[in-house]
């Protein structure tokens, strides 16, 4: 594998340089029609009508060009780089009422506003930025974005715990260390995480015990995005995606230093976490980004009693430069994590390693971005993206006396490269905006010890588009992608166990629409329309062996075929004064869905496992989602949301369960059960303070050797402050959670047979912004 880690630096430092090469050519052109069409800075001062003192920390949003900035201790505040137009600004401020304000940009000049926010007890809609926010503009389609006071309120330990309390979402877990998120029923690769638009390179998708490689510490937001818009990511987001943002590489020049640091507490497992972000410019044309956190965790208590060997402990560091012009910007950025995490063992599961396996991984990841602006009234701009990651781990096996070695039972080795092109454009007669991309990947994925997976290349390549168009109160949006992926086992074979290990390739297409139309200023209904292609994985294919921490003996199956789903999904948003209330209704059909299937039959060679074979059926997925908000008096608001999704498996050309010879439907595995969160919050000024309970029904539709789970209620409860000392803004969020100590299990949880879910949790999280 060494010799394909040189390879592949290689191919990344070849690929960097004729991009470099190729790119500066074109910023001198984009220079040129830059001067021509100009652009003009957006400056202002932010105040308080009641009292006329400057406002720290207020958040400036531009609509049309989804980027943001915050006020500093002055209250003043400044935007660059805009062109010529008219441009709406959106403010806000815990405490104050949100403001909107038009301004009109020139070219070559300084556009200044000066703005006052009443204070009130209207709450903003938890959006606190804090810092430079950018947002490509082709991600219209972001359904929810988690930041600011939210973001600190359900920051956990991992990405799916951060996401655990949205509406939709719940968790796949294995342990607190490996869990990851779950969004309709779907999970693995077919819900793509993102870190700043890019793969993340590891192996979370594959299997329950393969831990996310993100740190949600550094995160800035994290966005949802579903629709044609999840297209411009990847071809089997029928479930969506998750990016989350970190803002590795500046964009834009801030326009001073900014500093934040994060401290973290919680009692569940003697969890401490700290971190630290710095970000500014070097000179008018350089902008850095540091950041770095450490996590530290022991096992995790829960009413049953302390779950053995759910430690966890990780180290994240990334630096990030960037050159930038009128132009456009050139940036590089380099990121490594290390962590080591235990996954649970049993007695009531596998008596393979009563003691549990040790996981230690890491991940090594750089990235280069361009962007040049075309100035032409029709393109727009042109991205690049090239990314590296080298990623391992080693599964150990724990031994029955500390003074005894561990066993290796698996290791895996990816080397991953992606590159994508976008070229960003106006207005044709169809569309008001749009893009064309391009994406290509190469993968060389390697495993040892007990796991018999051959040593496989992957090479894929995309092209797409993506537009929209908003004629008058309609919003269309449209997305196209072809997609071909190729697997070329290094060596092809005759396996007994699994039958042909031979190159295999995939191509095919996916697409959506979606359709909106607002009613007035209140109501808005759309339908959305996908379908979605997905090639089956490395280890769906040809795995070979025992997996000691997922608790299996994996036997792949080369003769799968590609994935296709058909997705609707109609959906409707109602506002009144006071509130909000949206539902959703969504029927997913996927063909050939491939899943790991619980054969309830020891495996030959390894009699301590059951075999688990990758199989493909016809599964309908359908279900529901409400959500609403109401504000009580002045001070309060009531929320609440429900969510159900129902997975079976269906005969050829039907459209309706398989029915067992007893008389019960066939349930596709690991489906979660209706659930739902209610709360109650106050909040005035700079405090907020609340409690909610979460409820989940009972999960009686199961497939075979799948057990049930009960259904349960928890309590909890939470406080937020924020306060400025001069130009620092501190922020305190207190959570209690499982207050009552109830015992409950997680449906998705692949340890839920020995033990259940944490106890009474009290969670601290301190952070500065400067």
């Amino acid at each position: 594998m060494t010799s394909s880690i040189l390879l592949h630096i290689k191919s990344l430092t070849v690929a960097a340089a004729g991009l470099l090469l190729f790119t500066l050519p074109v910023g001198a052109v984009g220079a040129d029609a830059e001067d021509a069409s100009g652009r003009g800075v957006i400056s202002g001062t932010i105040t308080s009508q009641e009292e006329g003192q400057p406002v720290l920390n207020a958040s400036i949003f531009v609509e049309e060009l989804n980027r943001g900035t915050v006020s500093h201790r002055s209250g003043d505040f400044i935007i660059r780089n805009v062109r010529e137009g008219s441009y709406l600004l959106r403010i806000q401020h815990v405490g104050y009422e949100t403001a909107f304000r038009q301004v009109d940009v020139t070219a070559d000049d300084t556009t200044h506003v000066e703005i006052s926010l009443n204070r009130g007890r209207i709450r903003a809609e938890d959006v606190v930025v804090t810092g430079e926010y950018q947002r490509d503009d082709q991600t219209t389609g972001v359904e929810r974005v988690l930041t600011g006071r939210q973001l600190r309120l359900q920051l956990g330990q991992t990405i799916a715990e951060t996401l655990d309390d949205e509406p939709g979402l719940s968790q796949r877990s294995m342990g607190p260390a490996p869990a990851r998120p779950v969004l309709r029923g779907l999970g693995g690769d077919r819900l793509m995480i993102l870190e700043d638009g890019g793969r993340t390179g590891d192996l979370s998708s594959t299997a329950a015990d393969h831990a996310l490689a993100i740190e949600p510490m550094t995160a800035e937001h994290i966005e949802l995005i579903r629709g044609p818009s999840a297209l411009i990511h990847g071809s089997n987001t029928l479930g969506g995606v998750i990016n989350v943002i970190r803002g590795q590489i500046p964009i834009d020049r801030p326009d001073h230093l900014h500093l934040s640091g994060t401290t973290q507490l919680q009692s569940v497992n003697t969890g401490v976490a700290g971190g630290l972000r710095m970000y500014g410019p070097i000179s008018d044309s350089f902008a850095f980004r540091v950041d770095g956190s450490v996590r530290d965790a022991r096992n995790m208590n829960t009413p049953g009693g302390e779950l053995i060997n759910t430690g966890i402990t990780t180290y994240n560091a990334s630096a990030g430069l960037s050159f930038i012009r009128p132009w456009g910007m050139l940036g590089v950025s380099g990121n490594l994590l290390d962590t080591k995490y235990g996954v649970p063992g049993g007695v009531g599961i596998v008596d393979a390693h009563p003691n549990g396996v040790d996981i230690e991984m890491f991940r090594r990841y750089a990235e280069f971005k361009g962007r040049v602006y075309l100035g032409d009234d029709f393109l727009r701009r042109i991205d690049t993206d090239v990314t590296y990651s080298f990623y391992k781990h080693d599964e150990l096996e724990r031994p029955d006396f500390e003074t005894d070695s561990r066993i290796v039972g698996s290791t895996f080795g990816v080397l991953t490269t992606n590159a994508r092109t976008h070229l960003h454009h106006n207005g044709t007669p169809i569309s008001d905006k749009g893009l064309f991309g391009v994406w290509g990947e190469h993968r060389d994925y390697a495993s040892g010890a007990f796991s018999e997976t051959p040593e496989t290349i992957e090479q894929a390549f995309a092209f797409y588009t993506f537009q929209e168009a908003t004629p008058g109160d309609w919003n269309l949006q449209f997305a196209l992608r072809y997609d071909f992926r190729r697997v070329s086992p290094q060596r092809e074979r005759d396996s007994f166990l699994i039958g042909p290990i031979r190159e295999r390739s995939f191509g095919g297409f996916s697409g959506s629409i979606r359709a909106a139309y607002l009613w007035g200023d209140r109501l808005k209904t759309g339908v959305t329309l996908m379908r979605a292609f997905r090639a089956p994985g490395i280890e769906e294919l040809f795995s070979e062996g025992p997996h000691l921490a997922n608790f299996s003996y994996e036997k792949g199956n080369p003769l799968l075929g590609a994935e296709f789903g058909l997705g609707t999904d109609l959906f409707a948003e109602y506002y009144f004064p006071g509130g909000s209330v949206s539902a959703a209704v969504f029927r997913n059909q996927m063909n050939n869905y491939i899943f790991p299937r619980d054969t309830n039959e020891l495996a030959t060679r390894r009699a301590d496992l059951n075999k688990f074979i990758f199989d493909e059926q016809r599964v309908l997925m359908t279900g529901f989602e409400l959500q609403a908000k109401y504000r009580i008096l002045a001070a309060f608001q009531l929320s609440s949301d429900i969510n159900f999704v129902r997975g079976d498996f269906i005969d050829e050309g039907k459209s309706f369960p398989i029915i067992r010879t007893g008389g019960s439907d066939v349930a596709v595995p690991m489906m979660p059960p209706l659930s739902g969160r209610t709360t109650l919050e106050w909040s005035r000024g700079d405090l907020r303070l609340g409690s909610s309970v979460r409820y989940a029904a009972s999960q009686n539709r199961v497939d075979q050797f799948e057990r049930p789970t009960d259904g349960y209620t928890v309590f909890d409860a939470f406080a937020q402050y924020n306060m400025s000392t001069g130009p620092v803004l501190h922020t305190f969020t207190l959570n209690v959670e499982n207050i009552g100590n109830a015992t409950y299990r997680n449906h998705l949880s692949r340890i839920k047979e020995i033990y259940p879910e944490p106890g009474v949790n009290v969670r601290l999280l301190y952070r500065f912004y400067f």
